[in-house]
């Protein structure tokens, strides 16, 4: 009895795998037209994890995007006109964290594709390690942010101390928020008036998510972006949940391939 309840166990959890399989990347699911915003993290010569791209994963990823006619678009383009009219092939890259890997590996791929990419500073870290994860990698340096070309890198926000702003009360936002730009502006590093929340959270909740906004709008940030999700619509429908697609290093090129058509969908 045991040994059937097991094989049935089983079965069903293949099912339920090959189901996802085949919602998540079937040739019916058609591809998504839109904004296409990608989500990275670190950057290593070799190493490819969950939250780590190796430099050949990234280059290959780059060379494709480039090779199929992908235009990357420069964040800021959005920023300053809310009338852009979106290539038919686009995408926006965003690295979150800051981390000094980013100017080692990331930063020439750039200048080789002549591709831009927004990073997201947690600012209070800025010189410093990742803290928050109780990590000892390194984040990049005011000297280090302002040694790179403007035409491959642009900064936006992710928070202070990289806290979620779940945990936040409104005051406690606006202090961060205040204190990212203020550090920034004193150290002569200029900035994109958007937000990535700290771990993605951000309240979900509709009144609440509407104060929130109202909060950030107050405070001047005109894009609060959220990982894990859709290609978007453009306009935004709701410009304090921008939505990123995240690439992962431990994924295989052709769920790359499928991202950047489809999106990203957690669950079917």
């Amino acid at each position: 009895m045991l040994t059937i309840l097991l094989i049935t166990l089983l079965s069903l959890m293949a099912f339920t795998a090959c189901l996802f399989v085949v919602v998540q990347y079937s040739v019916f699911r058609l591809p998504v037209k839109g904004l296409l915003i990608l989500v990275y993290h670190k950057v290593s010569p070799e190493k490819n994890d969950h939250y780590t791209i190796s430099l050949p994963t990234l280059e290959k990823q780059f060379a494709y995007l480039s090779e199929m006619g992908y235009s990357c678009l420069n964040l800021q383009q959005l920023t300053d006109n809310k009338d852009f009219k979106l290539p038919k092939k686009n995408f926006i890259l965003t690295f979150d964290d800051g981390y000094a890997n980013n100017l080692q590996y990331l930063y020439p791929l750039l200048q080789k594709y002549g591709f831009h990419a927004t990073i997201m500073l947690p600012v209070g870290a800025m010189g410093k390690t990742n803290a928050w994860e109780d990590g000892n990698e390194t984040i990049l340096s005011f000297e280090q942010l302002r040694s790179m070309d403007k035409r491959y890198v642009s900064f936006g926000l992710h928070g202070y101390n990289h806290v979620s702003f779940l945990d936040l009360s409104h005051d406690e936002i606006e202090s961060e928020i205040n204190k990212c730009r203020n550090e920034l502006t004193e150290n002569g590093i200029g900035f994109l008036p958007v937000l990535a929340y700290p771990y993605g959270k951000y309240p979900k909740d509709k009144v609440e998510n509407e104060a929130f906004g109202k909060l950030l709008k107050k405070l001047g940030i005109v894009y609060g972006m959220r990982v894990g999700s859709r290609i978007n619509s453009w306009p935004f429908e709701n410009a304090y949940v921008v939505k990123r697609v995240p690439i992962y290093g431990d994924e295989p090129f052709w769920v790359f391939k499928t991202r950047i058509k489809k999106g990203y969908w957690k669950r079917f």
